[in-house]
């Protein structure tokens, strides 16, 4: 529902040459810098152009960020366990065309979206590069006080250039000001189409409850079964009360103002969610804040639109709960952020992507092995210098060397002003 979802060893040894096996490419390259990481782990500059997207160049730095993410979330995932791995297939793909994929379809939408935002004049401002920049200082301080890394360390581990990284931020900012220019345009103002649209394509729902809490004990003991059964009692007394009456929503809310133990305002006593809970089909509240619990989710997308559940048992109490029509204040102000998406979509999906030389003859495989080789020989170069800081000095207090990573990767900040 949220585009917000958008979003080292040292340099002494030796450059890898354009021969390496697998990752050549018959292009003439520009003459790599130094520290170019990209060509060192793949004999590929990093302003090389891997391929197009409706006629954007996307670069090594843009492009191997997100192959280094790729491959890690697939090891995260259960692939890639040792090397005859990397021969088998992932979603009936070669497991390097699938991985290779992965990154080039986040890489098609942030350019996507730059291209959208060019065209709309709705580009990073000034300030907000900044708050970008500044936000990016911090996280490296963190890095550096906890793992011993400076900003450019981290970032070579990623093998992104801070600029890069910059850019790949930049697309927060870009959706950020093409959603409020075409809302205040009016371009993403729903009619009531639009939302029922939304509701059943997202799965939204919406109850409110009445909670008849288990007695709480001071000493932190467990509710008994005898206080669970009364607690059962109570609510399914109540239940019978409502739902025999002449008008049982009226009754339910009256009910429910009267007697739920949900939470309340401490001053005025008034319940702090009247209106229930806007929530997905998984549980989340649609404002993404938290996630209702199991029970309380299964028993609500099983009622009817007006219909009242029987006691529903939680960790909680007993609730007992009334569906109500999703389209409401919530829902409403989740359509921007859903229609945002939709176009997102669209644009991704009609977007023309032309791949070079260089980009079919990339091997992921490589690229990944030497990435978790540097990280290897930084991490031993670290612990070196420790140990001779600690035998030159052993009263001093040692420096605590970074800790092992299987996977380097990491995903940029979705949002530099969270």
């Amino acid at each position: 529902m949220n585009w917000k979802k958008l979003l080292c060893a040292g340099l002494s040894g030796a450059l890898l040459t354009g021969a390496m096996a697998g990752c050549s490419t018959a292009d003439p390259q520009p003459t790599p810098a130094a520290d170019d990481i990209a060509y060192q782990a793949t004999g590929i500059s990093r302003d090389t152009v891997l391929f197009t997207v409706d006629g954007r160049d996307v670069t090594a730095d843009q492009y191997l960020y997100w192959l280094l993410t790729s491959i890690s979330e697939a090891k995260t995932a259960g692939y890639l366990a040792d090397d005859e791995a990397w021969e088998e297939t992932i979603e009936d793909q070669p497991t390097s065309d699938y991985l290779k994929g992965q990154a080039l379809e986040i890489s098609k939408l942030y350019a996507v979206v730059a291209n959208h935002a060019e065209e709309a004049g709705a580009d990073v401002t000034e300030e907000q590069r900044a708050e970008a920049e500044e936000q990016l200082d911090q996280m490296g301080s963190l890095y550096e006080q906890y793992y011993g890394l400076t900003t450019q360390e981290w970032l070579d581990q990623q093998c992104i250039t801070r600029e890069g990284y910059l850019s790949l931020n930049d697309a927060y900012y870009q959706v950020q000001n093409l959603q409020s220019s075409m809302e205040e345009a009016g371009e993403l103002t729903p009619t009531d189409e639009d939302i029922q649209k939304m509701i059943d394509e997202q799965g939204i729902y919406n109850c409110k409850h009445i909670l008849i809490a288990f007695p709480a004990h001071e000493d932190g003991s467990e509710v008994t079964d005898e206080e669970k059964a009364a607690t059962k009692a109570e609510a399914e007394a109540l239940y019978q009360e409502i739902t025999s009456a002449a008008d049982p929503i009226t009754a339910f809310d009256n009910a429910m103002n009267e007697k739920s133990d949900d939470g309340r305002d401490e001053t005025s006593g008034e319940l702090l969610q009247p209106n229930g809970y806007t929530f997905l089909s998984t549980g989340a509240l649609l404002d993404g804040s938290s996630s209702l619990v199991t029970e309380f989710v299964t028993a609500g997308t099983a009622l009817a639109v007006d219909e009242i559940s029987a006691p529903v048992e939680t960790d909680y109490g007993y609730h007992i709960l009334l569906r109500q029509n999703a389209d409401n204040e919530d829902t409403r102000a989740a359509y921007p952020n859903y229609a945002m998406n939709q176009m997102l979509d669209q644009w991704t999906a009609d977007a023309k992507v032309e791949t070079t030389d260089a980009y079919d003859k990339l091997d992921p495989k490589t690229f990944y092995d030497f990435m978790m080789n540097m990280v290897k020989e930084w991490q031993e170069q670290k612990q070196a210098e420790a140990e001779a800081q600690a035998s030159e000095s052993p009263a001093a207090e040692t420096e605590t060397a970074a800790p092992e990573t299987e996977t380097p990767a990491a995903e940029p900040t979705a949002s530099p002003a969270a």
